[in-house]
């Protein structure tokens, strides 16, 4: 994202945290940010694609970091410690504008239901990925139970944070929610309880959509765009997603030549999951690393 649509959706977010949704007109909007309102159109193409872009540029953050501490050298256990302390910051900077977004009861069309299904599923495979990495076997027949527990768990001391102000250390909120974790798993095999909810009841949500090229591409595009490396090379990587647009056009495409363009995404783990689908739909194998 430009700096300057960054700068936008920054005061557009503030308003709305200050004043509220339905109570901050565009023009403000343009005002506050040295801009005509025609201007913000260049942008964005109502109040409703900019509240729509912001939730999920501020997802896309989150998800980001959540993916960089999966790629770290921690044990499982540090990682959802660390991913829950993540959390619970963009929480505290974002509290404001949560509140407003759900007291005021906002509508933002079709897009936001694309938006819900894609942050669930999302959320789904998160916390799936961590518990059976920290649990392995032991979760897997409770794996549904055990992440409806724990989303419970987080969503509570979410709530709590954002409806009632209430200020806490995250470091030490995130360790105390993992152990609560490991409370809920111990009880339930220890009493040998059985699962109420399957996997079976969840299939779609448990198993990622294949997405076409298109939104695989958009949403590497929006990837790179959050990387925090120099213009230069974002620049770099910005062309490579050019030239496998044009690639994807050709009668033949030439898998070498793939296979070359995706290497230049494997130093950044943020986007392997882009590569991987890529990878996918062409019927080649990605380069291993040396």
């Amino acid at each position: 994202m430009n700096e300057k649509k960054l700068k936008i959706m920054d005061i557009g977010l503030t308003l709305f945290s200050e004043k509220g949704y339905h109570s901050t007109s565009i023009q403000e909007i343009a005002t506050e940010a040295g801009i005509s309102k025609g201007a913000f159109y260049l942008y964005y193409q109502s109040k409703e694609d900019f509240m729509a872009s912001s939730i999920d540029y501020i997802y896309l953050k989150i998800m980001n970091r959540l993916d960089q501490i999966s790629n770290e050298e921690l044990l499982p256990r540090e990682k959802l410690a660390q991913q829950i302390n993540i959390l619970l910051g963009y929480i505290e900077s974002y509290k404001g504008f949560i509140l407003r977004f759900f007291t005021e009861s906002i509508s933002i069309g079709d897009r936001m239901d694309s938006l819900i299904e894609k942050m669930n599923t999302q959320r789904i495979q998160w916390m799936k990925k961590i518990i059976e990495d920290i649990y392995g076997d032991q979760a897997n027949n409770l794996l549904i139970d055990i992440m409806i527990q724990f989303e419970g768990v987080l969503n509570a001391y979410f709530k709590w944070i954002v409806m009632y102000n209430i200020k806490i250390d995250s470091e030490k909120t995130s360790k105390f929610i993992t152990r609560r974790l490991d409370d809920i798993v111990n009880g339930m095999i220890s009493q040998r309880e059985t699962p109420l909810i399957t996997k079976d009841h969840i299939t779609s949500l448990l198993n990622y959509k294949k997405q076409d090229f298109k939104d695989v591409m958009q949403t590497l595009y929006e990837k790179i765009t959050s990387l925090p490396i120099k213009n230069e090379k974002k620049n770099q990587l910005y062309e490579v997603v050019a030239t496998l647009k044009k690639e994807k056009n050709q009668t033949e495409a030439n898998p070498i030549l793939l296979q070359g363009l995706l290497a230049h995404f494997a130093p950044y783990p943020v986007l392997h999951d882009e590569c991987e689908q890529l990878a996918e739909l062409w019927g080649i194998e990605l380069l291993q690393n040396s």
